[in-house]
């Protein structure tokens, strides 16, 4: 059984890698210059003191609030849309900076007569659909129609530039470590290793005490901040879920290995993405996320399963404090359906620790014979290119 759950694992960790590569294939630039400038022309219309005075201005922008601009002129998309085009050429082109994602991408198809305003996720809240439509029809598309193309991008440019100088934006130079996430993240971490060494016998009860006071002070030092007595009590109800939650896989072995593939291909993701265009959305939200989830409830269900055939006594009595802390969190959260929702998370936890306790104290009373069992079942310069570029297709087009 457990060569075979590490085969499952195996097998999808393969094929999720495999969509990875052919995703890295696909988002290459359609383009065959580098994209190292603030300003490209393919179709010679812009002259030189256009250029040269378009990309003065975009870095003077970059130097003061972060957020980089790029300006593209083709002749054509050829037969793909100018949005899907411009899209593919935004996260190709890695525009703003790296966990802000501030870009913002004007493309204009000259012979195709289109042009689109791509925005990066961190300033679709500055330069919304709403207000890329307007910079199009009201400033951009009227020019292009008397044949003043240098006039409609330099009006549209001077648009943009005055919408992100209005916008809220981490300061150019600060840190962008986010150090109280990776704390969080750390502590998680460090509850699913505890989980699982508490589950497998390896680590009792008082040294996961010792390990999370020394764990939780040593993240809040490195972290804590001014608000580092809230995260004196986050991190190690982080690390209580993270134990709960991989204490549990570890018993279904089959969902644990399943899991841990599809972390690793989440980490493969993140790590290719530093060296060639992923589009997040498409490949950790949709359909993994869901994936997860549904592999954790299914853990869930054998570690029901396993409690109600271990100790069945008092199964009626678990399954009833489970529903009762639903409810519970339900009426306090309240807001409709939407509480409810957000009650199952809560109770979802709840029942990995009232039923993971459940079998380890089953278990304990065993005496030799289950750990005997459990020991035989396992064995333009280089600013132009900043590191984000990803865009969840935000933005406006138009034509003339």
């Amino acid at each position: 059984m457990l060569r075979w759950s590490r085969q499952v694992a195996l097998s999808l960790l393969i094929a999720m890698c495999a969509g990875l590569l052919m995703t890295a294939q696909a988002d290459t630039s359609p383009l065959g210059v580098a994209l190292d400038q603030r300003v490209i022309d393919l179709t010679g219309t812009l002259d030189s003191g256009t250029t040269e005075r378009l990309k003065s201005q975009l870095a003077d922008l970059e130097q003061r609030k972060g957020a980089q601009v790029a300006v593209l002129l083709v002749p054509t998309t050829g037969e793909a849309s100018i949005e899907d085009y411009a899209n593919q050429l935004f996260r190709a082109w890695k525009l703003g900076r790296k966990d802000v994602d501030d870009g913002i991408l004007l493309v204009v198809a000259k012979g195709d007569r289109k042009v689109r305003i791509e925005v990066g996720y961190g300033l679709e809240g500055t330069v919304t659909d709403l207000l890329a439509h307007r910079i199009i029809e009201e400033h951009i598309t009227p020019a292009f129609r008397q044949g003043d193309y240098a006039g409609g991008v330099s009006q549209g440019v001077n648009a943009l530039v005055l919408l992100v100088d209005g916008g809220d934006l981490p300061a150019v130079g600060a840190s962008q470590g986010h150090l109280q996430a990776l704390a969080v993240l750390l502590a998680f971490i460090l509850g699913a290793v505890g989980g699982v060494l508490i589950v497998a016998r390896k680590l009792g009860w008082r040294g996961a005490l010792i390990t999370t006071a020394v764990g939780t002070v040593a993240l809040v030092v490195f972290a804590g901040g001014h608000e580092w007595a809230v995260y004196l009590l986050v991190l190690p109800l982080t690390m209580l879920v993270g134990g709960a939650i991989f204490g549990a896989l570890w018993l279904a072995r089959t969902a644990f290995y399943c899991v841990m593939a599809l972390l690793a291909y989440i980490l493969a993701v993140v790590v290719a993405n530093r060296f060639v265009a992923v589009s997040y959305i498409h490949w950790l939200a949709w359909p993994f996320g869901v994936a997860l989830v549904l592999g954790l409830y299914f853990g869930l269900f054998l570690i029901i399963k396993a409690s109600w055939k271990k100790r069945p006594r008092f199964f009626i009595l678990r399954a009833l404090a489970v529903v009762v802390i639903y409810v519970a969190a339900g009426m306090l959260f309240g807001h409709g359906y939407q509480g409810w929702l957000v009650a199952i998370p809560l109770a979802t936890v709840v029942a990995f620790i009232i039923f993971v306790q459940s079998i380890a104290e089953s278990g304990s009373g065993s005496g030799g014979s289950g750990s005997s069992s459990s020991r035989s079942s396992s064995s333009s310069s280089s600013s132009s290119s900043g590191g984000g570029g990803s865009s969840g297709g935000g933005g406006a087009s138009g034509s003339w």
